[in-house]
């Protein structure tokens, strides 16, 4: 893909289909759920989720969460290489403060082809970004990259969208979070 043939937001909101989750996969949610279930902090649980996401899905090179507070996304748990941005304007920086403004999950299949996207690494190559909201408030993102041209598909995007589900009623309220 080239800069030449540079998808809408709309276009990205979805992805092409892709194959099954395999056990392991499809097993996430049930174990984050026992994870809230115990009561474990907010924070301990989206550890778990990020752990869990890079464990299990080879083509993740990075898999975090950044949460609203204000006007800004903060860097939460994460895995993967450590990234410069730690912070990130709402509305205003990146994929993730895209996403976050508008509610909108983008999958972004070759990130050199998006003007909107922060470099964390050279080597990244495509992304998915998933909201996390509750009472149409986003309270934060579920970001991962992957090394891997077009990595992403409709599979990982309902997986991920599924887990935002599950992990937004934790979350506090941040007076920042938007519509």
């Amino acid at each position: 893909m080239t800069r030449s043939s540079v998808l809408s937001p709309e276009e990205l909101a979805s992805a092409r289909p892709g194959a099954p989750l395999d056990a392991a996969q499809a097993g996430i949610p049930a174990r984050v759920a026992d994870r809230i279930r115990r009561g474990d902090t907010h924070r301990d649980v989206l550890d778990f989720l990020v752990a869990e996401l890079k464990a299990n899905f080879p083509t993740h090179s990075w898999s975090g969460i950044y949460l609203v507070e204000g006007e800004s996304l903060v860097l939460g748990p994460y895995r993967g290489p450590d990234t410069p941005h730690r912070l990130i304007r709402v509305g205003a920086e990146g994929v993730c403060g895209w996403v976050a403004g508008r509610g909108v999950p983008q999958v972004i299949p070759d990130v050199s082809a998006d003007p909107r996207y922060l470099s964390c690494s050279p080597v990244v190559r495509s992304e998915i970004v998933v909201p996390i909201a509750r009472e149409g408030r986003v309270l934060g993102v579920i970001d991962v990259d992957s090394e891997i041209e077009a990595a992403f598909t409709r599979t990982d995007l309902d997986a991920l969208t599924e887990l935002a589900r599950l992990v937004a009623p934790i979350l506090p309220p941040s007076p920042g979070a938007r519509p």
